[in-house]
């Protein structure tokens, strides 16, 4: 703690904060990121061992352990018990605590990332589509399927709550990426853990307010369809449309919701 900390000024005020140096964990941090973005490095590449990497840097191995649990959490490696570390590949995990931190704090936040998916979203089905009516038409079919089999498993079984969660988002998945866009995908499954308490409210809140459960699956048959069509401004509106629903439900949620 700085030798400030608890002081007043003349003026009766707080005395500014000596700027601490910065951590050994954060320099640590700093040259294992080097290491882990060096241009011969490679996603499941391994990195030394914990032993090896504070004998080089020559802090202690609770220092580096700190540095590693920081580099995890952002999405740069990936720790496994008695083993080296791996350079984790590519992923939006920076992104998903993020928004799962935003929306902890601010109900405000949670329409803001709706709003945010809704745009990805559609313009994933407008992408989606194109491939469909293009030279890419094959790369979509197993995500196609995926996705039909999603709405049969939905309409096997609509009034089972883990059923309609698990069924909306692999529908939701296969689409983004039936995109091509494998960066949007990422991006927004990390959305759609952190939004998954409101999916959730929103499919009760249908439901309790008399929605027919296979409704759903109907909503998606249809927004399907849009996207086999081969018409991205018709597979985007149809997106569009279909989100839209979601933001109104959450604004109309009561306040003690």
């Amino acid at each position: 703690m700085s030798e400030y900390a608890g002081e007043t000024s003349a003026a009766g005020g707080p005395r500014p904060r000596r700027a601490e140096p910065r951590s050994l964990t954060a320099q640590v941090v700093e040259l294992v990121e080097e290491l882990c973005l060096a241009p011969d490095a490679r996603p499941g590449d391994h990195l030394p061992s914990e032993n090896e990497l504070a004998e080089r840097f020559g802090v202690s191995r609770v220092v580096l352990r700190e540095a590693m649990k920081t580099l995890e959490a952002r999405g740069l490696v990936h720790r496994r018990q008695g083993k080296p570390a791996v350079i984790a590949s590519p992923n939006a995990l920076p992104i998903e605590n993020f928004v799962a931190l935003a929306v902890l704090r601010d109900r405000r936040a949670l329409m803001e990332f709706t709003e945010i998916r809704k745009a990805l979203e559609v313009h994933g089905a407008r992408l989606a589509a194109e491939r469909i009516a293009g030279p890419e038409e094959p790369d979509t079919r197993e995500h196609i399927a995926r996705a039909r089999a999603s709405i049969a498993e939905l309409r096997a079984d609509p009034e089972t709550m883990a059923t309609r969660l698990r069924t909306d988002v692999a529908f939701h998945q296969s689409l983004a990426l039936a995109s091509g866009n494998g960066s949007l995908a990422q991006i927004l499954q990390a959305l759609e853990k952190s939004l998954a308490a409101s999916r959730e409210r929103s499919h009760r809140r249908y439901l309790d307010g008399g929605g027919d459960p296979a409704g759903s699956a109907t909503e998606h048959e249809e927004l399907l369809e849009a996207v086999l069509s081969g018409d991205p401004s018709r597979a985007a509106a149809a997106m569009e449309h279909h989100l839209q629903v979601t933001l109104h439900e959450i604004e109309t949620r009561p306040d003690a919701d």
